[in-house]
């Protein structure tokens, strides 16, 4: 099993994919139009995929799409704040 570490790793490539793709293209999101609710949307696509993929390959869909919505709910809270949890 991989470490913290490794995980907050993989979520970092994740987000720096990213902060890279190319922006103000056809077909793809402006970083000015991610509201919460846009993030939301995002993770809510991609669980509905990984969902998808449980039943189509038998229990086992691409392990890529927990550090893929990992990563979009990083760069929610990058954006619109990451309260930390109380005692």
């Amino acid at each position: 099993m991989p470490t913290r570490h490794e995980v907050y790793e993989a979520i970092d490539t994740e987000r720096e994919y990213q902060d890279n793709l190319p922006r103000n293209e056809v077909n793809r999101i402006t970083d000015s139009t991610f509201s919460p609710m846009t993030n939301l949307a995002i993770i809510e696509e991609l669980c509905a995929r990984m969902r998808s993929e449980f039943y189509d390959r038998a229990g086992h869909p691409d392990p890529a799409y927990m550090r893929k919505i990992a990563a979009t709910a990083v760069r929610n809270m990058e954006s619109f704040g990451a309260p930390k949890r109380g005692t």
